[in-house]
């Protein structure tokens, strides 16, 4: 990763751990919540538990929240010590699984690159791995050289289809970033271009079950989902993405609520939180809470967590769907275990 890039997002990182950042609210994120009706553990499909000395802080607030077993993206070196002493306890006998991901930066030649994702894809697979991940979000592509659909990908693509891998993408990125840092087309390309070529990659690999990171990468339009998930039939959306779905999905709360109940059989429930060094109790509580409010609730009212998307006087409003249970059932746990088990994942007590 440039020096660069390292420098803003560590000074990301830092700004959004400031109180203001992750607690607008003043709320108190230990005051007892009651646990998500949902029988059988709740899974978070979409994680990035990235250290083994993040896990005390991860756990503690996942466990106030309810939320009990993880999909997590981490770094391959971590995964042998998570694995070791937070992967199972005596209730939960699988509560954190991995799915395969590069080497996250841009240091390396594009052929290098490929090169280490294969290697770090068989590591994966051999220690439990059944999911690999494509992170193709258009400042990702121009930042490695490469499209989905690259040739060089290409090899990645076909070793985890051999292994009978499922497929995860994050195509898109929110609108607000299509009108701001990608507005230079001919650098970023279109979102248009961006779903037609997705389109492309999911129809030179039909029958493997596919998740859609973050609502497709485009939550702001709904129609456009609906069309993917009827003409693609193995695949599914994961929610995930904290300020992004409380800005998107709260903008249209009604329609939105229409579409989880409508396609309760194709949504998985992700967080998308990010732990840090400096990513303690509270920062990680307000994801979770903002999330079960969002999904569980009919709550109106501030979200806990700054936007830097929009000015500080145009923050959004979280808009809670108050998904039915039977819906929440599925969307929690359901169906990250039918998932799974396409791949053959072990999964343990998520049964």
């Amino acid at each position: 990763m440039s020096t660069t890039n390292s420098a803003t997002i560590a000074q990301d990182i830092q700004r959004q751990t400031r109180p203001h950042d992750h607690n607008r609210a003043d709320l108190d994120f230990r005051r007892p919540m009651p646990r998500p009706k949902v029988r059988g553990p709740v899974i978070d499909f979409h994680c990035h538990l990235l250290a083994n000395r993040h896990a005390t802080d991860w756990f503690d607030a996942a466990a106030h929240y309810g939320i009990d077993c993880f999909l997590s993206m981490t770094p391959l070196e971590e995964v042998v010590g998570l694995l070791r002493d937070w992967g199972r306890t005596d209730d939960n006998p699988a509560r954190l699984q991995f799915i395969a991901v590069a080497r996250w930066g841009d240091a390396l030649t594009q052929q290098a690159w490929v090169d280490d994702f294969l290697v770090r894809l068989e590591a994966f697979y051999n220690l439990g791995s059944r999911i690999v991940k494509f992170h193709s979000a258009p400042g990702t592509m121009v930042a490695r050289g490469l499209r989905l659909d690259s040739p060089l990908l290409c090899r990645v693509f076909d070793e985890a289809v051999s292994r009978k891998m499922a497929i995860m993408t994050h195509l898109g990125d929110p609108d607000t970033w299509y009108h701001g840092k990608y507005t230079d087309t001919a650098k970023y390309g279109t979102r248009e271009e961006h779903y037609q070529m997705w389109e492309g990659v999911m129809r030179q690999y039909p029958g493997v079950p596919w998740v859609g990171a973050h609502m497709g990468g485009n939550p702001e339009d709904l129609g456009r989902l609906q069309d993917l998930l009827d003409r693609y039939p193995d695949l599914v959306l994961d929610c995930s993405a904290t300020r992004w779905m409380v800005r998107e999905i709260s903008a249209r709360r009604d329609a939105a609520r229409e579409f989880f109940i409508r396609n309760q059989d194709r949504i998985l429930f992700g967080s998308d939180q990010v732990s840090g060094d400096d990513r303690g109790f509270d920062f990680l509580a307000s994801r979770f809470w903002a999330h079960r409010k969002l999904w569980e609730t009919a709550y109106v009212g501030p979200t806990p967590i700054f936007d830097p998307d929009l000015p500080e006087d145009q923050q959004p409003v979280l808009r809670g769907l108050a998904l039915p249970d039977v819906v929440l059932q599925k969307i929690y746990h359901d169906n990250p275990v039918r998932f799974l088990a396409k791949v053959g994942m072990t999964v343990g007590g998520w049964g």
